[in-house]
């Protein structure tokens, strides 16, 4: 009975050896794995640090570089609310204020105030959507003053044209006035006095071209079908109506008035140019929204030379020419909302190409 209860004890103490052995050895698996644990969660700490730093960093660049610009960055959340607004936003919006402009509400586009003048564009952005404003002001300004400028420019050149233009009949006014003056025969001085008349009559034409060119919009337009305003020109030109051939739209309304100006200009150049022989077509197509005139003849043509520079004023091929007759018709055709364009074929005639906005059908 003795041998049988040290025998269990000896099992029973066996059995807690290796139980305890197992727990060590489990204890230091745990241990072991704790230890592994640890330092990956302090590799992962020091990496969400130094990602942390990375951010910082590139947050506080982002700040300065916003705070920087020279153009105005706001940022507004879905609500309507700014939520961040660098410096130059900030003086420009304040700028609007005074002026009675808030620009968070506006639209895209170009605000001016007595102050400044901001381009305004809105850029969406997650959460809501980015102000970025622009001050324009200084380009606003030097705009104006290469405008003032250019008209200073122009003036200055008409102003010699002018001069160059009148002087030629001039001197010869004052020359046959000097010989009228010492003249002792009626018929003489009758021929004398005509060649004044005729000079005079030279400048007072310089003069009316000045006042047509400068003011192309100066009576009501009459709305009429365009072949009304091709005969009519054709007639003022002194082109026989033979001569001159129309096709396509002829129906199209236009504004014959202003468009009779711009086609007596261009019929009357054909015919100096060319002759009384000079043969002439005008071809009208409705386009989208468009009238595009065609007129061609088969005259001299413009020279290439000169073909770029024809719309300048003063700028002529003909020994008596005052060359305000095509920049007329280009002053015409803008107040028309249009353009005309000299397509020039080469070798022979002349093609100028007259495009407007199409009138209501009916309206003539």
């Amino acid at each position: 009975m003795e041998g049988a209860s040290l025998s269990a004890a000896t099992v029973r103490e066996g059995e807690l050896r290796a139980g305890f052995e197992q727990f060590i050895a489990a204890a230091q698996s745990l241990e072991a794995s704790y230890r592994a644990l640890k330092s990956r969660a302090d590799a992962v700490d020091l990496q969400l640090a130094a990602t942390n730093r990375e951010l910082q960093r590139t947050l506080a660049e982002r700040e300065a570089v916003f705070r920087a610009l020279p153009v105005g960055v706001t940022a507004i959340d879905a609500e309507g609310r700014a939520i961040w607004t660098n410096p130059e936003a900030e003086r420009l919006l304040a700028l609007a204020r005074r002026g009675g402009l808030d620009l968070r509400s506006l639209s895209d586009g170009e605000w001016g105030t007595g102050e400044c003048t901001v381009r305004l564009r809105r850029v969406a952005a997650p959460g809501g959507e980015l102000l970025v404003l622009e001050d324009r002001s200084h380009v606003v300004r030097l705009e104006r003053e290469v405008d003032r400028l250019d008209r200073l420019a122009g003036l200055s050149e008409l102003a010699l044209g002018v001069a160059h233009e009148i002087k030629n009949p001039l001197n010869g006014v004052m020359g046959f006035a000097a010989l009228l003056q010492r003249a002792e025969d009626p018929k003489t001085a009758a021929r004398h006095a005509q060649r004044i008349v005729e000079g005079l009559a030279q400048v007072d034409g310089i003069v009316k071209a000045l006042l047509a060119f400068a003011r192309p919009a100066g009576r009501t337009g009459e709305r009429a079908p365009l072949l009304h305003a091709l005969t009519r020109a054709a007639a003022a030109a002194g082109l026989p109506a033979a001569r001159l051939d129309c096709s396509g739209a002829m129906d199209a309304p236009v504004d014959a008035t202003a468009l009779t100006t711009v086609l007596t200009n261009l019929f009357r150049n054909s015919v100096e140019a060319a002759g009384g022989d000079v043969h002439i077509v005008a071809q009208a197509e409705r386009t989208p929204g468009e009238l595009v005139l065609r007129v061609s003849d088969d005259g001299p043509g413009v020279p290439a030379e000169v073909g770029a520079r024809a719309f300048e004023p003063f700028v002529s091929t003909k020994e008596r020419g005052h060359g305000l007759g095509l920049p007329l018709c280009a002053r015409v055709m803008s107040y028309l909302r249009g353009r005309i364009d000299l397509e020039n074929p080469g070798d022979r005639g002349a093609r100028f190409v007259l495009r407007m906005p199409r009138l209501p059908e009916g309206a003539a």
